[in-house]
């Protein structure tokens, strides 16, 4: 299974009609079979951007179905009427192409709130992070109340780099859930057996999501 993490930046003031345009986007996404986890904006951040996952089995399967996606007369229609009444509504968009690792659940959304969590490993010891989450951290994140939605490597772009995406019913949830994990015992002791020759995390960045109200889960 291939996942493809896709940002939309909109001009500036065109952020409604972004929503229109991506809301008539996943009506036909759905017909045309290109499973999509969810759409999302930043809780805290970017406040012009929405970003969505796509899911394919195969590189081949995502061209044809986008081919057939673009050649809607639905979704021609759509885009002309746009660009007639607003002009360009799309600053910029960023994708990523991710891999599952062997340890991530089948993604699904449960929760109302996300979190998209990027971990850079010190060169060499991405095999020793995945290890961590693989046999502690998911584990200890389901004893605390945490949903792990997904974990994935980067097909294409940065080699040392692991993404995930977390789950909670709130964001007070998500606050009280991370204070338990980190003074758990075990949790503590799985970090420093596994940093005995040092850090495996280089760089953490994270964003905090809301499902958009045309977010939907195939």
């Amino acid at each position: 299974m291939i996942y493809e993490w896709r940002t939309y930046e909109a001009m500036p003031g065109k952020l409604p009609v972004l929503n229109t345009h991506l809301k008539v986007a996943a009506d036909l996404f759905h017909k045309h079979g290109l499973g999509v986890l969810g759409f999302w904006t930043e809780e805290f951040g970017t406040s012009l951007q929405v970003t969505y996952m796509w899911m394919y089995e195969t590189f081949e399967e995502r061209q044809q179905k986008l081919a057939a996606f673009a050649s809607d007369p639905a979704w021609q229609r759509q885009v002309a009427e746009e660009t007639e009444q607003e002009g360009t509504i799309v600053a910029q968009v960023h994708n990523t192409m991710l891999l599952p690792t062997p340890y991530s659940p089948v993604p699904q959304l449960k929760t109302k709130v996300q979190e998209w969590r990027i971990y850079d490993a010190v060169p060499g010891r991405l095999p020793d992070l995945h290890n961590r989450f693989a046999n502690h951290t998911l584990g200890l994140f389901e004893k605390h109340g945490i949903e792990n939605i997904g974990y994935w490597t980067e097909a294409v772009g940065t080699s040392n780099r692991l993404v995930y995406m977390l789950g909670y019913p709130s964001l007070g949830d998500r606050e009280q859930s991370w204070k338990a994990f980190m003074k758990d015992p075990d949790w503590q002791r799985a970090r420093a057996a596994s940093e005995e020759n040092g850090p495996l995390v280089a760089k953490v960045s994270n964003k905090i999501l809301r499902p958009t109200g045309y977010s939907f889960s195939s």
